[in-house]
């Protein structure tokens, strides 16, 4: 069995270079943090990892916090990251929170929901987008261990996991730890700079067990049909 994942994506016979920009691999049994502000870019990443992790093989399972399965599909088809073929093969599988959790549980038992939610760990790797969202009122200082316990065991029989949280959403103390415990660390900014105007950078601040070289920070865009796209730092958007 392959001890890394291949972030390569590669269509029509070229790369769209993130992943060497990323180390082009990750270790099995990563727990993956990707953070950042409401709108700066965290999903269109999961999304990206995602597509070119099935298109690579794996298994993938995915909780999204902001879309149905009918307007995931219809988003991730527009950025040309287009997953209904794996859904329907079985390869990935996806859960709404809004449609399974919203309706029917209070929000004060989603940490117990997601611990015990047995199909959505099934898959290789396990992308939850956004944790944050998702816990903001059932995950506490207390019972912080039970979660981080809960994903090192999953790590530790080689799943990997991909997470995003939104930093005001959320204990910073909570938020300081996952950046403690996790393998890699991305934070996703929308920034303005002098002469140039806003950009929308990530910034690969951490990486266990990196196998190549990688770029501490990518300035990037995301064009219809096509996805994320890497920009030079002088380009306007």
């Amino acid at each position: 069995m392959e001890e890394v994942k291949s972030l390569v994506l590669e269509r029509k016979g070229e790369k769209d270079g993130f992943a060497e920009r990323f180390g082009k691999v990750v270790p099995n049994g990563s727990l993956i943090f990707i953070e950042g502000k409401e709108g700066t870019g965290k999903s269109i990443f999961c999304q990206r990892f995602c597509y070119a992790l099935l298109k690579n093989g794996s298994t993938c399972s995915y909780v999204s916090t902001q879309f149905t399965i009918k307007s995931f599909l219809r988003q991730t088809a527009s950025v040309g990251y287009d997953i209904r073929k794996y859904l329907m093969s079985g390869k990935f599988f996806f859960i709404s929170t809004e449609v399974t959790l919203a309706e029917t549980l209070p929000k004060t038992t989603f940490l117990e929901g997601l611990l015990t939610g047995k199909k959505l760990f099934e898959p290789e790797i396990i992308f939850i987008d956004s944790l944050s969202t998702l816990l903001k009122e059932s995950l506490t200082q207390e019972n912080l261990v039970d979660l981080t316990n809960f994903f090192n065991r999953l790590t530790g029989s080689g799943k990997t996991i991909f997470v995003t949280a939104n930093p005001s959403e959320w204990n910073e103390n909570i938020h300081r730890a996952f950046k403690i415990i996790t393998s890699l660390n991305f934070r996703v900014s929308r920034e303005s700079m002098p002469g140039i105007g806003i950009v929308h950078n990530i910034y690969l601040e951490k990486f266990n067990g990196a196998r190549f070289k990688y770029e501490p920070m990518t300035t990037f865009s995301v064009k219809p049909g096509v996805g994320l796209t890497i920009e030079s730092s002088g380009v306007a958007f």
